[in-house]
This record gives C-alpha cells, sequence and structure tokens, in this order.
C-alpha cells in the first residue's frame, strides 16, 4: 500500500470516531441550563423536638405596688349576755371601841389571819365594809366608818397583801346587824367586816 493511501485511511479512521463519539453525545440527551429552576417542592415533615434547655437565672423582683384602699369594717358582733356576779363571803368582822379608829390589840390575830387566807388564796379579793352604831349623825359616822376601814386596808397592806387586791366601802349606820338599844347590839355594829370572793 502506498503512503498516501495509508494517511487518507487513518483520517478517515479518525472522522469515523468523531462521528460515533458525537452521535453518542447527541443520544446521550438535550444539553440542560443550569440556571433554569424548577417549582419548590413540597415542605417537609418537622423533625422532631430537641431536649429542654436548662432553666435561665430568675429576674430580679419588681418594686411592689402601692396598697389598696381599706375594705368597709364589718358590723359588730351582738355581745353576749352578763356572767353571773361572784358573791362576796363575810370572813371576819374587826370590831372597834366607841367612837375610835385604832384596830384594839385583841383584833390584830386577824390580820394574820386574813394575811395566811391569801396566802393559800392568791386569786382572791377582799373587801372592807366600814360601819358604825346608831349613835350620833349621819354626818358624823359615815367619815368614822371610812376611818375604820382606812386602819384595817394599812395594817394588810403592811401584812403583805397588795392593795390593788382590797376593795373598800363605808356605809356609816346605814347598815345595822341589830336594833337594840343595847352595848352588845352596838358593839356589833362599831366593825369592819372583811368580805372575800374569788377573783375574774
Amino acid at each position: 500500500m502506498k503512503r498516501g493511501s495509508t494517511r487518507i485511511g487513518v483520517m478517515l479512521a479518525a472522522m469515523l470516531t468523531l462521528t460515533v463519539l458525537f452521535g453518542a453525545g447527541c443520544a446521550s440527551g438535550s444539553y440542560e441550563d443550569p440556571r433554569n429552576v424548577g417549582p419548590a417542592g413540597p415542605i417537609g415533615m418537622t423533625g422532631p423536638q430537641g431536649p429542654q434547655g436548662q432553666p435561665g437565672p430568675t429576674g430580679v423582683a419588681g418594686v411592689q405596688g402601692p396598697g389598696g384602699p381599706q375594705g368597709v369594717s364589718g358590723p359588730e358582733g351582738v355581745k353576749g349576755r352578763t356572767g353571773p356576779q361572784r358573791p362576796w363571803v363575810t370572813f371576819a368582822d374587826f370590831l372597834f371601841d366607841f367612837d375610835r379608829s385604832a384596830i384594839r390589840g385583841s383584833e390584830t390575830g386577824k390580820i394574820d389571819k386574813v394575811n395566811q387566807y391569801m396566802k393559800e388564796n392568791p386569786s382572791i379579793e377582799i373587801g372592807l365594809d366600814g360601819h358604825a352604831d346608831p349613835r350620833g349623825t349621819h354626818q358624823y359616822n359615815q367619815p368614822l366608818s371610812q376611818r375604820r376601814v382606812d386602819a384595817v386596808k394599812a395594817a394588810l397592806m403592811s401584812a403583805g397583801i397588795a392593795s390593788d387586791k382590797i376593795q373598800t366601802g363605808a356605809f356609816g349606820e346605814t347598815q345595822l346587824k341589830c336594833s337594840e338599844a343595847t352595848e352588845e347590839c352596838w358593839q356589833r355594829d362599831r366593825r369592819v367586816e372583811v368580805l372575800v370572793r374569788r377573783g375574774q
């Protein structure tokens, strides 16, 4: 074979190869422009929720607001019944000489008796009622009976009995024990009566 024929054959073979490659490229599909964008696809499903994070620090408390107006007071309740009056009981009588308010020496033992009773019964209250016999005017007998009460009260306080435990009253000749005009009867009226009762 001639050299010219060989060259032609090589060229033909190359052209045939290009034809085949080009044809294969054309057969694989048409050319698409990468700038062409199709419609958006549907939104996908939401993924699972992640774990809860740590809570943040507590914020600073705000300033307290002003208080509201005071409400209307409710109606006053019904007052309960008064309890029974605690009775006074006679404990002893201090007897006095006519027209005198000094405590007799024979009567001073009663001070110790009252004082001892108070120590054993600290809740007891004492009442002292002063009296006079019916001789003399009321204007004279009233202060006389008061002086007798004051004398007994002072003696009880000196023995240690508190003054707030003692109540006093003076009645002159208005509360007589008897009505006979005898020394025995008058002696019974010249007295300071010591009364006792339970305290509150």
